[in-house]
């Protein structure tokens, strides 16, 4: 039977902050086991929680990224359970009254709406030591300040899915809410899926796999559920409602648990945090402060640096690389050029070295530099690439690194034609080809020339005179 998969995401994301949500712990990454960890994020009796203030506006931005409603009103509660990587045998996080609700994100031609954006707090990390046999808890991912979006079961396809990943992580990074690094687990993906008979409009039984942190892992993950679940419907069987592991090793999924339902969480108000109240005022302050998002971006590069398509998406696919272009058509506004240069040959660099743009030892300036030489007929664009090569490998300014490379163009236009009279005489064959039709022949004229003539020499010149002197022996 031919079925259709109904999928909804819950996307955990670390928010940027200096401490962790309700301690003044540090939020970072790595370090030595249990070295952050406090009585209170350690849930010792007696402490006392407080909600990080820079938390609750990164939320609220990330439910301005992502089109939702940021509510005025929200509320902690208590989410029970035990599982030993959470001392405190509770999570604080919100259930009843969410930060942000009702957002849409477009995606390959669907809307995907966004149920929820909560605040609450991540749990700490199991070490597994097989050769032993035993586990350990690292608590230094404990309170570590996390927004959950939630989804609607709006996808039907892996690609849908996907996209919609990637493009929650890039506003995230845009909106400085989240590093969106999924191999270092900052941004982790919990999939709903079911499936239902092509002519059904009623959804089948889900099963929920966690903790998915690869966009390859995310899609290897829904297929290999799309066909456990189909085979077990055509065989007459159930599909049993719980909650799976995905093997990244073995490409399948594991059962864990049964699906708790709410209620199992025995959810209620957290007694010790009061309510968070945001003002209308305070929100439009908040909305201020957000960036140029890439989708205001991909317009801007489309219909006002009428970039191509694939182009503007290559750049805004990374903020810093996105403000480097900026920058550089700040000061010369050649919009195609420098992101020719920039998508070409910066790129190579960028791939050869293993570097950021970030790390690179020059500024957007000496690109447009670059490219204003180019322009100005000073350099060729074969001297362009050369500039930028040695920018990567040891800094310095355009001008200079043309001078010192006799990468200036010379427009000795006397000279020129003695070497191209001399390249003519020693290929008469060639010449008569040419002369027979073979125009294709001109490239090897050229490239001739220019090897005579030395990396200074103007390729534009060049053409010039060999066009005429070649017409002229017709």
């Amino acid at each position: 039977m031919k079925y259709i998969p109904v999928i909804g995401l819950e996307i955990h994301a670390e928010m940027l902050t200096r401490s962790k949500v309700f301690c003044s712990c540090a939020n970072e990454f790595g370090g030595d086991r249990n070295d952050r960890v406090c009585p209170r994020c350690s849930g010792m009796p007696g402490t006392l929680p407080v909600v990080n203030h820079d938390a609750v506006t990164l939320a609220a931005k990330a439910g301005i990224a992502l089109g939702c409603t940021v509510n005025n009103y929200s509320a902690f509660d208590r989410k029970n359970y035990f599982y030993p990587d959470l001392p405190k045998a509770y999570q604080i996080t919100q259930f009843e009254f969410p930060i942000c609700t009702n957002g849409l994100v477009h995606v390959l031609d669907r809307d995907i709406r966004i149920n929820r954006i909560h605040i609450e707090e991540d749990a700490g990390k199991l070490v597994h030591d097989d050769y032993e046999g035993i586990s350990m808890a690292d608590y230094n991912r404990c309170g570590v300040p996390l927004i959950e979006i939630v989804t609607e079961p709006d996808f039907r396809t892996v690609e849908e899915v996907q996209v919609f990943v990637e493009e929650i992580a890039l506003r995230l990074k845009y909106a400085g809410v989240c590093d969106a690094k999924l191999e270092q687990g900052s941004l982790r993906v919990d999939v709903n899926i079911s499936i239902m008979p092509f002519d059904s409009q009623e959804f089948g039984t889900r099963a929920e796999i966690k903790n998915l942190n690869s966009i390859k892992s995310i899609g290897r993950a829904i297929e290999y559920e799309i066909e456990r679940q189909s085979e077990l419907l055509d065989k007459g069987q159930k599909v049993v409602q719980e909650t799976r592991r995905f093997n990244d090793n073995h490409g399948n999924t594991k059962a864990l648990r049964s699906k708790e339902e709410a209620h199992d969480y025995r959810y209620f108000p957290e007694p010790d945090i009061p309510p968070v109240y945001i003002t209308d005022e305070e929100i439009s302050d908040i909305r201020a402060l957000m960036p140029e998002m890439p989708q205001q971006r991909y317009m801007r590069y489309t219909n006002d640096y009428k970039l191509p398509a694939d182009d503007a998406k290559l750049i805004i696919a990374d903020k810093a690389f996105s403000d480097f272009y900026d920058s550089a058509v700040s000061v010369y506004p050649k919009f195609r050029e420098i992101s020719n240069l920039m998508l070409g040959e910066v790129n190579r660099n960028l791939n050869d070295t293993g570097k950021t743009i970030g790390d690179v030892p020059f500024s957007p300036e000496d690109i447009a530099e670059t490219i204003k030489m180019t322009d100005d007929g000073k350099i060729s664009k074969n001297a362009a690439k050369t500039i930028v090569k040695i920018m990567f490998e040891s800094g310095g300014t355009p001008e200079k690194i043309a001078k010192d490379n006799d990468l200036i163009m010379q427009d000795n236009s006397d000279e020129l034609e003695g070497i191209v009279e001399g390249v003519l005489s020693e290929n008469e064959e060639t010449v008569a080809a040419y002369k027979n039709g073979n125009e294709k022949l001109f490239g090897f004229f050229m490239g001739q020339v220019m090897a005579a003539a030395g990396k200074g020499t103007n390729p534009k010149l060049i053409k010039d005179i060999l066009t005429k002197k070649l017409s002229n022996n017709q």
